[in-house]
């Protein structure tokens, strides 16, 4: 009976043939599996084109739970009250490459606060930068313009709405620190030709404060809060997430349509925990 059944079993065509074929093949083929840092990092990508930020994603940044931990870094000192946002050893004191912001904060000194991120696949990484002028919670984010630009104008060809990093770090400045810092490192070039400003200078300062909190950046040290020589004014300096690239500050605003922080995400820690 058996040996009935197998004689007029059908013979598959030639196109069934190649689709079993071809299936068979699909089924053998091992998957290719991404690193999870790989992972993370292209859904960041996406995060960080993003041109609305939400108040619930602020609020688990810098809220200290879980592997997430927030720290205040010291106080940037504005004299003039124009802020931009800036590479500082790339990029700040060029006018060419940075803007002043379309919104101006009242003179005096604010905190630098940083949400660190304890990742088990990316370590020790600032997610986030945040400096607060208002001790009141923002009611809503918008994207910061250039001087002389509003949101209406955003998304128009040649307004850019963000800041390059180059040398994997970051700072929220005032205009007149901006020009003052750009004079000392001019001066610091002109007496140490041929000299590297971060490895002749600032490496010793970021070991400093690395050694002073370990437990919150990377070995060789992620911030500072540093005077300009020969001034009274301060900023601080901080590493940018995962490193070089494009990002954008958020202004956060009350119902009063006052500034009450400004933010710079790095990084979505939720990719990364």
């Amino acid at each position: 009976m058996f040996d009935f059944f197998k004689k007029n079993k059908k013979k598959p065509s030639a196109a069934e043939e190649k689709k079993i074929a071809e299936k068979e093949t699909v089924e053998t083929k091992p998957v290719e599996t991404k690193p999870p840092i790989q992972l993370a990092f292209e859904k960041n990508l996406s995060f960080l084109r993003k041109d609305t930020l939400e108040r619930e994603t602020v609020q688990k940044m810098f809220e200290t739970r879980g592997s997430m931990e927030v720290i205040q870094i010291g106080k940037t000192t504005f004299p003039g009250g124009e802020i931009v946002i800036a590479d500082p050893l790339v990029y700040l004191g060029n006018d060419r490459y940075t803007d002043l912001l379309n919104r101006q904060i009242p003179v005096g000194e604010y905190p630098v606060e940083l949400s660190i991120c304890h990742s088990p696949i990316a370590g020790v990484r600032i997610a986030a930068a945040r400096l607060k002028v208002r001790e009141e919670a923002s009611v809503r984010y918008e994207i910061t313009m250039p001087k002389g630009k509003t949101i209406e104008d955003y998304n128009t060809p040649g307004v850019l709405t963000g800041f390059g990093v180059d040398a994997g770090l970051a700072c929220f400045c005032d205009g007149i620190v901006a020009k003052e810092f750009d004079a000392f490192q001019s001066k610091w070039r002109q007496e140490h030709p041929g000299g590297n400003l971060y490895h002749d200078y600032f490496a010793e300062i970021f070991a400093q404060s690395y050694e002073q909190q370990p437990q919150v950046q990377r070995e060789g040290g992620d911030f500072i809060t540093w005077k300009i020589p020969g001034t009274e004014h301060v900023f601080s300096m901080f590493a940018s997430g995962l490193g070089d690239g494009f990002y954008t500050g958020f202004w956060g605003l009350n119902s009063a349509d006052e500034v009450c922080e400004l933010v710079v995400p790095f990084m979505n820690p939720e990719y990364f925990i």
